[in-house]
């Protein structure tokens, strides 16, 4: 599983303060240094939004992280109790052939008797009595096999629901790398005054705030992350 992702918080108050110092730097220049300190400051209080977006997203993909490890570890449990299921149920049916071999015998040995002999009765009675418990050993390893069956249904379904979660922490991971992209590009167009970068990062985060949205509401990345 993925380690916990780490948000930019530091760097964001950084920025902030850098364009706020900047801003005030240039509070007496012209009409055209006005407006660069405005720009500076709107990236800096966007840098902040996109912090707290990917804050969000990462609280919210650590906790489906660990739904989806809990979803594993049920699965796992399950895996364990088809072993344990299976292995009563071979035990049950090697019991089963022993004492059907044992009835056998004493059926073989009644034969050999005169009919209607006190020992070919009781051999008789023997062989009746290990047939009956090969009916009684054969419910339980049927009786096995079909927890056996729902071990290994449980199992399936926990897996499935492991994945599901997992698909749905992604697009939130998504989210939080594209803010932290913003994040970064952000800074370098406030130290380069560079508009074309801040378009870029803008994009950036623009896209990891619809991806939180889409976290939220459901959707899947169409792709592999």
């Amino acid at each position: 599983m993925p380690d916990e992702i780490e948000v930019p918080l530091e760097q964001s108050q950084e920025h902030i303060e850098k364009a706020h110092e900047e801003h005030e730097g240039h509070h007496g220049a012209g009409e055209g240094e006005k407006g660069r300190g405005g720009w500076t400051r709107f990236i800096a209080v966007a840098t902040a939004i996109l912090a707290v977006v990917a804050a969000i997203g990462a609280l919210k993909s650590g906790l489906l992280v660990n739904e989806a490890l809990l979803a594993k570890n049920n699965a796992l449990l399950q895996k364990s109790e088809q072993v344990k299921r299976l292995t009563e149920k071979s035990d049950s049916y090697n019991y089963y052939q022993a004492e059907g071999l044992k009835s056998l015998i004493y059926q073989t040995a009644a034969q050999s008797q005169s009919p209607g002999s006190a020992v070919a009765q009781d051999d008789l009675r023997q062989a009746g009595h290990y047939k009956d418990k090969q009916a009684e050993i054969k419910k339980q390893a049927d009786e096995s096999d079909a927890k056996s069956q729902d071990a290994e249904k449980e199992a399936a379904k926990d897996n499935e629901e492991s994945a599901q979660i997992m698909e749905k922490h992604h697009m939130f991971a998504f989210s939080v790398s594209l803010c932290q992209i913003a994040i970064a590009l952000s800074a370098i167009a406030a130290l380069t005054r560079s508009r074309r970068v801040w378009f870029f990062g803008l994009a950036a985060g623009l896209a990891g705030i619809a991806a939180l949205i889409g976290g939220f509401l459901g959707l899947h990345l169409p792709f592999a992350f």
